[in-house]
C-alpha cells in the first residue's frame, strides 16, 4: 500500500471536487439526510473519485459514508475483511455548507479489522496528517513526537487541569449531568467542533488533551485512530475494549496513554447512567 498515492489521491479529490464548491454551492447542491445531518455534491461526486482511485492503488471494498447511506450493511464487512478502506470524503459537512474551512478529507486502511493507516486532510489549509502502525504519525511530512500529559511528564499538567471536549447533545439530561460533573474533575471542557478530522487534530496540536465521542461511524474515527495511536494516545471504549471500527460499542474516548484510565474513570458515569 503505497502511502503517498493515497495522499496524492486525496488532494486530487479535494481540488477537483470539493474546494471548486467550497462557498459556491447551489441550493440544488446540498440536501439533508436528518437534522444538521447534510449531504451536498462534493461529498458525493469526491467519494466516487477517492473510491475509483483508492481501488486502484488496493483493490478491496470501499466503505464510504454516503454509500454507506444508500447501503447500510456495508460497515458490517469491517469486522471481518481481510483488507478494506474507509473514506469519509467531506468530514464535517454542516461547516463546509455554511463556509467554514473546519472540514475535512479522511481515509483509513484496514488489515483484519483494525485501523493500520489513516489520513486527513484539511484542503483549505493543506495540512495533512498521516499515521502508519508501528511507523509513527506525521504532520506535512515531519515528525509528531508522542505527546506525555500528565504528572509523569516533565511540567506536565495534572488531571484537575486538563483540557477536552465531549458532546452533551445525544444523551438525556441525567446522563449530561453526570457528563459536565466528570469533565469538571478534570480540567475544563467544550464541546467537540462537529467535525472529528479537527477535533482529533486538535489533540495532535496540543490545543485538547482528550475527546469523547458517542457516536462511532468508522468513517469518523478510524482515519484517527490509526494517526493518534501512533502519537502517543489510546483509542480505547469507554469500557475499556479497544476500538474496532467494524465493532459497535460504548462511547469512544481518546486521550494520553498515561491518563486515560483516570479520564474514563471520571467520563464513565454519564455512559452508565445513558445505557441504564
Amino acid at each position: 500500500m503505497d502511502i503517498t498515492r493515497v495522499a496524492l489521491a486525496m488532494t486530487d479529490a479535494a481540488d477537483a471536487e470539493i474546494r471548486p464548491r467550497f462557498r459556491a454551492l447551489a441550493e440544488s447542491d446540498i440536501s439533508l439526510k436528518g437534522p444538521n445531518d447534510y449531504v451536498t455534491e462534493a461529498d458525493k461526486q469526491a467519494e466516487i473519485f477517492l473510491t475509483r482511485r483508492l481501488r486502484e492503488i488496493v483493490e478491496v471494498p470501499v466503505v464510504g459514508e454516503e454509500a454507506t447511506a444508500e447501503d447500510p450493511t456495508l460497515p458490517d464487512l469491517l469486522a471481518d475483511a481481510s483488507a478494506a478502506w474507509v473514506v469519509d470524503p467531506v468530514d464535517g459537512t454542516y461547516h463546509f455548507v455554511h463556509g467554514s474551512e473546519t472540514y475535512a478529507v479522511m481515509v483509513a486502511y484496514m488489515e483484519s479489522g483494525v485501523a493500520e493507516a489513516g489520513w486527513i486532510l484539511h484542503p483549505e489549509t493543506g495540512d495533512l496528517y498521516i499515521g502508519v502502525r508501528g511507523q509513527g504519525a506525521s504532520l506535512n511530512g515531519k515528525p509528531i513526537t508522542p505527546r506525555v500529559v500528565g504528572d509523569r511528564a516533565s511540567g506536565g499538567r495534572t488531571l484537575g487541569s486538563l483540557r477536552g471536549a465531549a458532546s452533551a447533545r445525544l444523551v438525556d439530561v441525567a446522563a449530561s449531568d453526570a457528563l459536565r460533573a466528570g469533565q469538571e474533575s478534570v480540567g475544563t471542557a467544550s464541546e467537540p467542533r462537529m467535525c472529528a478530522g479537527w477535533d482529533y487534530a486538535d489533540l495532535l496540536e496540543g490545543r485538547t488533551d482528550y475527546v469523547l465521542f458517542s457516536r462511532t461511524h468508522a468513517w469518523d474515527h478510524a482515519p484517527a485512530a490509526a494517526i493518534v495511536r501512533e502519537a502517543g494516545f489510546a483509542v480505547r471504549r469507554l469500557d475499556g475494549s479497544e476500538y474496532l471500527p467494524g465493532v459497535q460499542g460504548a462511547p469512544l474516548l481518546t486521550a494520553p496513554v498515561d491518563l486515560w484510565d483516570d479520564i474514563a474513570a471520571a467520563l464513565a458515569p454519564a455512559w452508565l447512567v445513558a445505557s441504564a
